[in-house]
């Protein structure tokens, strides 16, 4: 339940904002972590916070014609947090398929399966059993000590000792699980031998100052909520199959061709576009070293999640990018031959993360590695840390858009750690609108990408369905999920943008991302660091495009012209603050433009008057652009022929 937080802690009272901070609604579990200096009102980490980490090390085994996969796993896990834990949870997200299972989107019976078989669990060296059910792990009560139970997607396991305040566990897991190959969803099976593996290994659930325990199965809509681990991983694949997988390849020499090997790592060091392979050297064996498997080993350092793909088909072209001064980024595309535009995505995807390291939000993408797999399907992508899942396109302003807002995902969630489950607004939204000057500056009669956001969002806004921002991500599917994720923060952001002009918008979010990078910011932290950062008090922007129900709506009230002058009264008939945009035609045919931000409604008015005088008449006025939404565009025209 929100509540306003009425009291002042004397934390609060060192920062001069804070009277118009604590005018948000804010939610108990907010005011609890200030209470305790987890989190300050500033907008900026507590005195107190803290996150914890894992570290995995795990061999597996996966075949790719029987699409089954073996692994073995120590995870180490670090208590950071103030509390003494007798519970842990890990996830088991190929579980969405298990018999009993909880899932947003049915699926044929017989996809159905056992799940995840877990072989082996040994927790500091005393082996742990299953209490396990008959109906899929639907039970009442938890575990006992020394045991697990499974319960959707998640995996609770009782401790046989308390897990104290600064101490770790290590955890020993075998298990085994077959992909349901017909199941594709952002991840899986995409014909001819070609894997993208995501959501494959017991992992991990995120314990932190707000909720505990995230208990919250993945029913397939809702993404991921991770803490930041370290892996190394050693995949194990029958002979001729490449593996592209999240961090570095430690053993490229072992498994690679001396000529691809030696290309492989010249494109490391050059901007030059370089073919290792095409479908015709993997099948004359010029690829892969002979055997009849390998092991191909990666390490990655302070990321979220593991992701690979196998192929020994795919095209791979390779290339790498300076992001900063002295730091080179490596880029793989591996993709289907036939499909078009993924030849030049080498190219694009280096302009991407040059924009991205250079412009908004100007930091330096913060990973070695960006591989992108298009396995073959249409429609989108999906992201993962270093790995990319990229569909099929129309054109290549669509590839430009696709893979910005992919390798976009870096940042948000992935860099910033932010909780997808529960406001997937904090990356979608981000990773939607950061594509736009770039496709402009490319693709410029491709269509303004601000447009359909606007569109879809405008024609959205103020049903049934359109809920506050601030309502958690988890209750959400199908279009009102879309609508909350994607169109809505994306138009929200482009106003904030526009407000604030591109200086102090790129300061801003710099800031916000400094202060949060590696941590588990909350929409109050990034609210609260803007206003910080900007040095304005934002909060009714906040407020009406978050926390309310309402509408983008403007309308031109009345115009009064005489000759040459013209004064305009624009209404602002929703709650949502967006720009006053007008288009004035002249008598010679000639346009003026009049701009003015969102912040012309700060002061809580209903009306804007606009006088101007112009060399002669006005004719006729339009308000608002198509990049901009606005829910009723039937009260933005004005013409002096029918006033």
């Amino acid at each position: 339940m929100l509540k306003i937080l009425t009291f002042f802690l004397s934390v609060f009272l060192t920062f001069t904002s804070v009277v118009a901070q604590v005018e948000l609604p804010l939610t108990s579990e907010i005011a609890n972590s200030y209470e305790k200096g987890f989190r300050s009102p500033s907008g900026e980490p507590g005195s107190n916070y803290w996150i914890n980490r894992s570290e995995y090390t795990i061999d597996v085994n996966f075949d790719p014609v029987e699409g089954k996969i073996e692994g073995k796993a120590t995870i180490v896990f670090h208590n950071e947090s103030p509390d003494n834990l007798t519970l842990l949870y890990l996830r088991l997200y190929q579980d969405i398929l298990r018999k009993g299972g909880v899932r947003d989107n049915p699926v044929p019976p017989d996809y159905v399966n056992d799940g995840v078989e877990i072989q082996k669990l040994v927790i500091d060296g005393t082996e742990y059993t299953s209490q396990e059910d008959e109906e899929g792990g639907r039970f009442w009560g938890g575990p006992s000590k020394g045991t697990y139970r499974r319960s959707g997607t998640n995996m609770t396991v009782r401790l046989n000792e308390q897990l104290m305040t600064g101490k770790s566990v290590s955890m020993e897991v075998e298990w085994a699980y077959t992909f349901e190959q017909r199941y594709v969803r952002r991840m899986g099976s995409y014909g001819n031998e070609n894997w993208f593996i995501a959501y494959w290994y017991p992992q991990m659930a995120v314990y932190d100052d707000i909720d505990g325990w995230d208990r919250n199965y993945y029913n397939g809509t809702q993404e991921m909520y991770n803490d930041f681990s370290d892996y190394k991983v050693s995949i194990t694949v029958p002979d001729s199959f490449v593996v592209w997988a999240t961090g570095e390849l430690q053993n490229g020499d072992e498994v690679l061709q001396p000529e691809i090997w030696a290309d492989y790592q010249r494109a490391s060091t050059t901007e030059e576009v370089i073919k290792l392979a095409r479908e015709e050297d993997h099948k004359n064996a010029r690829v892969v070293k002979s055997g009849d498997s390998h092991t191909w080993t990666f390490q990655a350092s302070h990321v979220p999640d593991f992701a690979f793909a196998v192929s020994r088909n795919l095209n791979w072209d390779a290339t790498s990018v300076e992001v900063a001064p002295g730091r080179r980024v490596l880029i793989n595309i591996a993709y289907l031959h036939e499909n078009r535009f993924y030849d030049q995505a080498a190219e694009i995807a280096q302009k991407c993360l040059l924009d991205m390291s250079t412009q908004v939000p100007g930091v330096p993408y913060p990973y070695p590695v960006a591989t992108v797999f298009n396995g073959g399907r249409s429609g989108g992508g999906m992201e993962f840390p270093m790995m990319f899942n990229d569909g099929a396109v129309r054109n290549r302003s669509d590839l430009i858009d696709l893979t910005y807002h992919e390798i976009a995902h870096t940042y948000f969630p992935f860099y910033m750690g932010t909780n997808e489950r529960k406001y997937g607004w904090m990356d979608e939204g981000w990773a939607s609108i950061l594509p736009n000057n770039l496709i402009r500056k490319e693709e410029p009669l491709s269509g303004d990408p601000m447009m359909s956001y606007s569109l879809s969002y405008s024609r959205f806004a103020g049903t049934e369905d359109d809920v506050p921002m601030m309502t958690p991500t988890k209750y959400l599917t199908g279009r009102p999920y879309s609508m909350h994720i994607y169109s809505k923060p994306a138009s929200a952001y482009y106003v904030l943008w526009d407000m604030l002009g591109d200086e102090t918008f790129k300061n801003a979010l710099q800031a916000y991302m400094e202060a949060w990078n590696g941590k588990h910011p909350l929409p109050y932290d990034f609210f609260f660091t803007f206003n910080k950062a900007t040095g304005k008090n934002l909060n009714w922007f906040w407020k009406s495009w978050f926390f309310e129900r309402g509408v983008p709506d403007l309308g031109i009230k009345e115009v009064q012209a005489k000759g040459k002058s013209v004064k305009i009264t624009v209404e602002k008939v929703g709650n949502y603050p967006v720009p006053i945009h007008l288009t004035l035609s002249m008598e010679d045919g000639s346009k003026e433009e009049i701009h003015h931000t969102a912040e012309v409604w700060a002061d809580g008015k209903k009306e804007f008057f606009i006088k101007a005088k112009y060399d002669q008449p006005v004719t006729s006025i339009v308000l608002g652009r198509v990049d901009f939404p606005d829910s009723n565009r039937q009260n933005d025209v004005w013409s002096a022929s029918n006033p």
